[in-house]
């Protein structure tokens, strides 16, 4: 049987709240919203290119969402360029710093069982597996979806990822605010 789950994660660190909020409620009309993940405050990587110099965008609002349309219903790029639609809808212009501040971040995570590997785009996406604010919230949306190159579920890569405490931490306003606003759309739980 073929996992039809789409996990999208999003991210913000310039006006956070107000261009996540903007964001989810484009990619809900898109797309369809299912489900929300906790949100997460998180603190801005480092570029490794550029040791010792730190993202000057501030803290992250994180989290992921599981979207209504099944993995069959659409290619990978073709979702892909929705997501970079909707961010410059909401402000986002990519430069060459790949680690700068941003407007709105939405990446494709996981689209079921898919694997891809074409023109830029990677699935599942490789940072899963490095990054908390990645793996714990799509655990907790999909706990038992298979990896598809890891052949481990989403709930037992939760399990052997390192303490996220002092990276992390639940921003339960934010999430109060996008659950509100993504009810008063399409009664998402």
């Amino acid at each position: 049987m073929v996992d039809e789950r789409i996990l999208i994660a999003f991210g913000s660190n310039i006006d956070p709240l107000v261009n996540v909020s903007r964001g989810l409620e484009l990619l809900n009309h898109e797309m369809g919203i299912d489900k929300m993940s906790t949100v997460w405050r998180t603190v801005a990587l480092c570029d490794p290119d550029q040791p010792g110099e730190k993202d000057v965008g501030g803290d992250y609002l994180n989290g992921v969402v599981l979207l209504r349309v099944g993995a069959l219903a659409v290619h990978p790029l073709e979702l892909r360029q929705v997501l970079r639609s909707l961010e410059y809808r909401c402000g986002r212009r990519r430069g060459p710093k790949r680690y700068a501040p941003r407007t709105l971040d939405l990446d494709i995570v996981l689209m079921g069982s898919t694997v891809f590997d074409s023109d830029g785009l990677v699935l599942p996406d490789p940072d899963l597996m490095r990054r908390p604010f990645l793996v714990m919230p799509c655990a907790e949306l999909a706990p038992d979806l298979i990896h598809p190159r890891e052949h481990l579920s989403l709930a037992r890569l939760v399990q052997d990822l390192p303490a996220p405490e002092l990276t992390m931490r639940r921003d339960g306003a934010a999430e109060s605010a996008l659950l509100a606003l993504l009810q008063c759309h399409s009664g998402v739980p």
